[in-house]
């Protein structure tokens, strides 16, 4: 059996096949969560290449799959990310029980999961931004709801995220002429300004970011949060291939001031825009638009510093932004709008996941004892070491997201006893008070108790440190 078949090619079959149900139930999201849970147990217990003999029985999953004259190989040393894209994956699933994204969510996330596999597989890696590109395009019936025309925002995000596509692959071209002629200094210049444009516009930065908080306008935010949370974790790991690849590139210092500097501005600038934000959705959408910049600047400390330190923070922000989209998918639901003036009896009559969403605002911003804290101190330090000026950047963005988190605060302890009213009654639409749900109160301690947890016991995540062994001429 190859892996790329059990963890690629499995679950877009499934996903296609679960496409043709036709019944309104759960039956799709049941399977699909599932199909997930058991690919996470398998990744984490099944070792790549290696015979394992269960009586008479052999079973070995072998690294390599040709697929369409393409190899599609997932290695041992990259087991544990698979393990946490899958566990992800299953977190995802399950979210959607209580925000109800819509009926596709469930076939559409294993197809997009199993794509994102593809990009983080396939050889020649190149061929890494079709399949997300192929991701971006899947996820459009989500993101534009059934009966409704397409807003700016879509229209913005598939203009940029496709754009990257041709710089991308042109930078592929040009890389290989790079490496035959290292001391093409027109070459390389040519190939490093595409290169940058490409995830520029891969990764929504400044200033290709527009995209985001105008989609968060339009979009259901847990489809929206999927979307660039699976998106731009796939889209660095892929720039740290392309590192890890290139000698010019992982031997030049400039790339890492720039990608240090890139990501320390992302973390100002959106930090600076969140704390401006009355409207939730663009609040998570300049939330995301940091923690973006924050994994950039954890790559851009390069070497045996920075890889460290982009894991460490890539596990619990996911695991807030998971949250974080999640209770904005409930709050959409309940209120007529996601503008912090309309929100208040959304807020009071959910006041658990009320509190959920402010605490992973404030824990995105760095605030000590919480679950990202750790690394963010290890980046600050670093960021520190490098300029004095990019660290000041660093920390006003993060008292931005934090003013952010304070003004949701503010609107759900503000809001009017009025507010109080009784909800509307049960159905499709509706959900009753989060203190009378036992699985929102299990949501809420199980995801309380591990970001406190991983923020006083940071050796709690230690395995995730084998991690950096992909990347082996980058940690160093």
């Amino acid at each position: 059996m190859s892996a790329a078949l059990l963890w690629v090619l499995l679950p877009v079959l499934v996903g296609v096949a679960l496409l043709f149900y036709r019944r309104s139930d759960d039956t799709p999201l049941y399977l699909a969560l599932g199909l997930s849970f058991i690919l996470t147990w398998i990744a984490w217990q099944f070792p790549i290449d290696v015979v394992l003999q269960l009586g008479s029985v052999s079973i070995e999953i072998s690294p390599t799959l040709v697929f369409l004259g393409r190899n599609f190989t997932i290695a041992e040393n990259q087991r544990l990310l698979l393990t946490f894209i899958y566990l992800a994956e299953t977190f995802w699933l399950l979210g959607s029980f209580i925000t109800r994204p819509g009926r596709w969510f469930p076939a559409l996330s294993l197809i997009a999961v199993g794509l994102f596999m593809a990009a983080l597989s396939v050889q020649p890696f190149l061929y890494a931004a079709l399949f997300l590109a192929a991701a971006v395009l899947l996820w459009v019936p989500l993101l534009v709801p059934p009966g409704s025309q397409p807003g700016r925002g879509i229209r913005r995000a598939l203009i940029f995220l496709l754009f990257s596509l041709p710089f991308i692959l042109f930078t592929g071209w040009l890389l290989t002429g790079a490496e035959g002629s290292p001391g093409s200094v027109t070459l390389v210049l040519r190939a490093g300004l595409m290169l940058a444009l490409g995830f520029s516009f891969l990764l929504a930065l400044f200033p290709f970011h527009s995209w985001m908080p105008m989609l968060a306008e339009e979009a259901h935010p847990y489809v929206l949060g999927f979307l660039t949370f699976f998106l731009h974790s796939v889209s660095l790991l892929f720039l740290l291939s392309f590192v890890e690849r290139y000698v010019w590139l992982r031997d030049n210092p400039a790339v890492f001031e720039l990608l240090l500097t890139v990501g320390s501005l992302g973390v100002f600038l959106g930090g600076l825009w969140a704390a401006q934000q009355r409207h939730l959705g663009r609040l998570m959408a300049y939330t995301g638009m940091l923690a973006t910049g924050g994994l950039l600047q954890a790559i851009g400390l390069g070497g045996a510093a920075g890889l460290p330190a982009f894991f460490a923070l890539l596990l619990p922000q996911a695991w807030v932004l998971w949250a974080l989209a999640a209770c904005l998918g409930v709050l959409y639901r309940q209120a007529p709008s996601l503008q912090l003036a309309e929100l208040g009896p959304a807020l009071r009559r959910h006041p658990l996941l009320a509190f959920t969403s402010v605490t992973a605002l404030l824990a995105l911003a760095g605030l000590p004892l919480l679950g990202p804290f750790p690394a963010h101190l290890a980046i600050w330090q670093g960021v520190g070491r490098h300029s004095v000026g990019l660290l000041v950047l660093t920390l006003l963005g993060s008292l931005g997201l934090l003013a952010g988190g304070l003004r949701l605060l503010h609107a759900w302890l503000s809001a009017a006893p009025a507010a109080l009213a009784p909800a509307a009654p049960a159905g499709p639409r509706r959900l009753r008070g989060d203190l009378a749900n036992p699985y929102v109160w299990g949501f809420f301690l199980i995801w309380m108790v591990t970001l406190l947890g991983y923020g006083l016991l940071p050796s709690f995540l230690a395995p995730v440190g084998r991690l950096v062994l992909m990347f082996p001429q980058l940690f160093q």
